[in-house]
């Protein structure tokens, strides 16, 4: 394998000589490389302990930052080089990443505090923004703090007091708003959705990736014949938006 300032130029599987100027190593005959992984779901700043939400809402920012600091390492070191950080708090990701050298870090794509409704999912994130001014500033908030995504909180979740997963947050208008900006200052636009409806809105709005997408209803997951319909080609347009 030849390569070059960080990128693979060539494989060759003919035991060719290598360039005159290439530093050689040799693993051996029983060697095998691995490619970099991709993680295209974490969230760095939040620990594992069994008050998650507390540990991200009320630590210093010191303290979250090493959070996140040992969580990059820790994915580092099991082969990930490449993660997409969905929901830190006060921006933490993008610290981490700006102060942490790539070598001892995966390359971190942050969206920074998800984009929610005031008292909604992870509202105490710092991302709480309803309205199309509001949302209009938020989105070009993540782009001059160089986000390299943006994510919204379509619908509620569990580990929000007072929030459910059954609740839609935006409607179609605000969710093509988002979307549309978002494209507009290249970013791409995630979706944290769960409820079934709030997926086909999340779907027409035109968003790259739809996170969890498990179509709950209150009587449990199901699905329409027009989502049904859209769902396979939703799930090919998510893969192949985030592999290229």
């Amino acid at each position: 394998m030849l390569i070059e300032h960080g990128l693979i130029r060539d494989v060759d599987f003919t035991g060719a000589v290598p360039p005159e100027y290439a530093t050689v190593t040799d693993f051996g005959a029983e060697a095998w490389l691995l490619p970099g992984l991709v993680d295209a779901h974490v969230h760095l700043c939040w620990d594992a302990s069994t008050d998650a939400v507390a540990h991200v809402t009320n630590g210093d920012p010191g303290t979250i930052l090493d959070t996140a600091r040992t969580a990059a390492a820790t994915a580092l070191r099991t082969g990930v080089t490449t993660v997409r950080d969905l929901g830190d708090r006060d921006y933490l990701a993008l610290a981490l990443r700006d102060q942490v050298p790539p070598s001892r870090r995966p390359e971190v794509i942050a969206a920074g505090p998800p984009i929610t409704t005031r008292g909604g999912h992870c509202h105490f994130l710092g991302g709480e923004a309803e309205g199309a001014d509001a949302l209009l500033a938020a989105l070009r908030e993540r782009t001059e703090r160089g986000c390299g995504v943006v994510k919204v909180m379509a619908d509620g979740g569990s580990m929000t007091p007072g929030s459910s997963p059954l609740h839609q947050q935006d409607g179609p208008a605000d969710l093509r708003l988002i979307a549309e900006e978002a494209h507009r200052l290249g970013l791409s636009a995630v979706a944290h959705v769960h409820a079934a409806d709030a997926i086909g809105d999340v779907i027409d709005a035109g968003f790259d990736t739809i996170e969890h997408f498990t179509f709950m209803t209150p009587d449990g997951a199901g699905l329409s014949l027009r989502q049904l319909e859209v769902a396979g080609g939703t799930c090919a347009m998510t893969v192949a938006r985030w592999c290229t």
